[in-house]
């Protein structure tokens, strides 16, 4: 699912080489958040893009390990898969119940959403039931390298309306850094689980989400 010189002659390229993979490395997710209003409703049009060093297949894994999500991505308490007999091999019923925090105000969020997959490429998810109005959103993977090797273009976009109040001026402000920190936190635990082969080197691990 949050993107510095003839023995100085060399050395200098080197620094600056190195300096460019940190910066890649390190460099925080791309997020923009278009606000409407609609029937009276806030209404968040989301986009954001975030690079995460490691292959298609370990970033699928964490993007679709469903009962897994909570154990890093911040401000969601639970996740899990639920029954869906009648769903096709790549459809999935996913609850979720998390918050969103307004200063001192903490307001729940709880959800039940379709994930539609399509293998290793893309994941739609749609409102099946909870405190949301209309929440549509897409993850999509592509590999991309950077200066610093291989690695994934994580992107994702959405169209999210609450159903219960969101302060009208801070609350593009408050999806931003939501979904700047859910961007990080994902490319951290892909990085985090990226496979040895892969040449990437894990970061260590933080407390807390």
């Amino acid at each position: 699912m949050k993107i510095r010189p003839v023995l100085f002659a060399f050395l200098l390229p080197c620094a600056l080489a190195a300096a460019a993979a940190d910066t890649a490395a390190q460099a925080p997710p791309r997020v923009s958040v278009a606000t409407s209003r609609v029937d009276g409703r806030t209404e968040f049009d989301v986009r954001a893009e975030a690079f995460a060093r490691t292959d298609m297949a370990g970033a699928w894994k964490v993007l679709t390990g469903y009962d897994r999500l909570a154990e890093f991505v911040p401000r969601l308490s639970s996740s899990r898969a639920l029954p869906f007999p009648d769903a096709a091999a790549n459809e999935h019923l996913v609850e979720q119940h998390g918050y969103a925090q307004f200063l001192f105000i903490r307001q729940p969020i709880d959800l039940v959403l379709r994930v539609r997959e399509q293998p290793v490429s893309a994941i739609d998810m749609t409102l099946q039931s909870g405190n949301m109005r209309k929440y549509h959103a897409r993850w999509e993977l592509a590999p991309q390298d950077d200066a610093a090797g291989p690695g994934v273009l994580l992107r994702y976009t959405g169209l999210l309306s609450p159903d219960f109040y969101v302060p009208g001026l801070f609350g593009g402000a408050l999806m931003r850094r939501d979904l700047a920190a859910m961007l990080e936190a994902v490319v951290r635990e892909m990085e985090r689980t990226a496979p040895a082969a892969a040449g990437v080197q894990p970061p260590p691990l933080q407390d807390g989400k």
